[in-house]
This record gives C-alpha cells, structure tokens and sequence, in this order.
C-alpha cells in the first residue's frame, strides 16, 4: 500500500514538473484555493460552531442553575410536606373524605398494610373516578394498583384501586 502511494506521489511530481510554468502557477494556486476551503469547511467551522453549541448549553444550565436556586426554599418547603403524607388509618380517612368531595361513594375501603388502603367502586363514572385518581396522586398519594372494568352504561365503571401514602 505504501509503495503504491510512493508511486503516485512520484508520478505526480513528474507530471507537475513537466506543466508550463503558468500551468504550475494555476495549479498550485488552485491547491492553495482547495486547501483553504478545508481547512474552513473542514475544520474551523465545524470546530466553531461546536463551541458555539457549548456556550449555549452552558448558559441554559447556567439559567437552571439560577432557577433552581430561587426556587430552592420553595421546594425544600413542598418536601417537608411531602414528607407529611398520611399512613394508616390516616390515609384510610383521608381517601374518603377526598371521594367524597369528588361525589363519588366508594362501595368499600380496606387497610392494606401499614400505609395502603384497597377502594372498591361499583358503577362510578370514569371521568369522575380519574380526576379523583389524579387529584390523590397531586396530594402525593401513589396508586399501586388500578383495575377499571366498564360497565353497559357508557360512562360508567367498576374499579378497584390500591393506594399508598407515606
């Protein structure tokens, strides 16, 4: 592979030694000319707008950084109560009260554990039934488990969902 590229190189150099002088002149200029367009097309503006790219992802973690930081005792404070979630019987209350608000009547309501409750619904309305779900997970209850069977009714459901506080 060497030697082939050795030959080349002196079949290059022979042909370029045999142009006119004016010739050479053109075609070394003409090298100089593709050379530079390497070198910027090739090298510098990739390399250019890498960096650009860097100093703004920079400046974007720089502006989260500074976001996070105003909004540090706020979120310390939300984590305290976080902290507070209700367990036990506590949850057990604190499901029912909450389904009661969203006017729906869970059928039945078991402890599971120390910090579960199983509700069982008969013949809820579903969008009822989610946003009640959505408001329990926003109160930083989880839901373990959720089973919805649909009913004849359109619109309504039977569901049976386990809950998880603190």
């Amino acid at each position: 592979m060497k030697q082939i590229l050795l030959q080349r190189w002196q079949s290059a150099k022979v042909r370029f030694a045999a142009l006119e002088p004016r010739e050479r002149l053109a075609v070394s200029g003409l090298g100089v000319f593709f050379a530079g367009l390497f070198f910027v097309y090739g090298l510098w503006l990739p390399a250019n707008h890498y960096y650009e790219d860097q100093l703004e992802d920079r400046d974007r973690q720089f502006e989260l950084l500074q976001y996070m930081r105003s909004t540090e005792q706020e979120a310390r404070t939300l984590g305290v109560d976080a902290g507070r979630l209700p367990s036990g019987q506590d949850l057990l209350t604190e499901v029912s009260k909450s389904a009661q608000n969203f006017q729906i009547k869970p059928n039945r309501l078991q402890p599971e554990g120390d910090s579960g409750v199983s509700v069982w619904f008969d013949e809820v309305s579903f969008n009822d039934l989610i946003s009640w779900l959505q408001a329990q997970s926003e109160q930083g209850i989880k839901i373990r488990q959720l089973s919805i069977d649909r009913q004849d009714v359109s619109g309504l459901v039977d569901a049976r969902v386990v809950l998880r506080g603190a």
